[in-house]
């Protein structure tokens, strides 16, 4: 049975399908009153490159230690900073100040900008989260570079792009769930007429064969009887003498004998004829 065939059989027993679709619908409208929307935002943090060239070394002299983020760059900083900041402790700390864990970090590809995708079940919850993330990024660029001691203008820096303080709600949770209930609720109708439609086949199958047992053996006995009855001469109760034959062949001239019947066995319609019997005399001899 491929899909053509089950939406066929889903109409054909409409009767068995309507209700449950109903029902189904209705818990669809449930859940969706129920659940509560989510709250959504997103910012963007930009790791920008020093402003000045650190001085070159003196002729002869040994090279100074420097930041060695430079040399790695920005789009490299930023990549640490995603793993870093996505990391348990990170969101530890974005919960400790009142956020919602369950942030994304993500990065623009070829560039330095990190972005952070917020979701959480109130208006605050996703206000407090991008605020505590943003100043994590920023913290986590500043402190990477602090060991190095560079110089005012020698190091890299955040600059926030977008704050994400423009939080909007959305109900993609809500149809989520309302999708998942439509599912199940239109997979238990497929499932009730089926197997409905099961059990009426089972049920027309069985009547069919017993009436079929029960007609036999009345038929075929009647018909024995009414044989073995129009052999030995006497009508067959039940059965019917044709009117139109017994006046064609009378009751006989000079001594003959003639019969004929018709006989109708009971709850059949075959009719049984009996041919005429000619009894000789002396005459016919002749």
């Amino acid at each position: 049975m491929d899909l053509l065939d089950l939406l066929r059989l889903m109409v054909r027993r409409w009767y068995v399908a309507a209700p449950v679709v109903v029902l189904t619908l209705g818990a669809a409208l449930v859940v969706g009153s129920s659940i509560q929307p989510e709250y959504k935002t997103s910012a963007a943090v930009l790791l920008v490159p020093p402003t000045t060239n650190p001085p070159a070394p003196a002729p002869n002299a040994s090279p100074q230690p420097g930041n060695p983020w430079l040399k790695v760059g920005e789009v490299a900083m930023a990549q640490a900073v995603q793993i870093s900041v996505s990391a348990a402790d990170a969101r530890q700390k974005v919960q400790a100040a009142g956020g919602d864990p369950g942030y994304e970090i993500g990065l623009v590809n070829r560039s330095s900008i990190v972005t952070v995708d917020v979701t959480a079940t109130t208006h605050e919850a996703a206000l407090a989260t991008v605020i505590a993330v943003t100043k994590l990024i920023s913290d986590e660029v500043s402190e990477s570079q602090e060991a190095y001691k560079p110089k005012a203008g020698e190091e890299i820096t955040t600059e926030i792009l977008d704050p994400g303080t423009e939080i909007t709600p959305s109900r993609s949770n809500v149809l989520r769930a309302q999708i998942v209930v439509v599912a199940i609720g239109l997979l238990f109708t497929a499932v009730a007429a089926v197997v409905y439609d099961a059990i009426q086949r089972r049920r027309t199958v069985a009547r069919a064969a017993s009436r079929q047992s029960g007609r036999r053996p009345v038929a075929d006995d009647a018909g024995q009887a009414s044989v073995a009855g129009g052999r030995r001469g006497a009508p067959h109760q039940g059965g019917s003498r044709s009117p139109e034959v017994t006046q064609a062949f009378g009751n006989g001239r000079g001594g003959q004998q003639i019969s004929a019947d018709f006989i109708r066995a009971p709850q059949s319609d075959d009719t049984i004829l009996l041919t005429a019997v000619r009894t000789p005399t002396d005459d016919s001899k002749r």
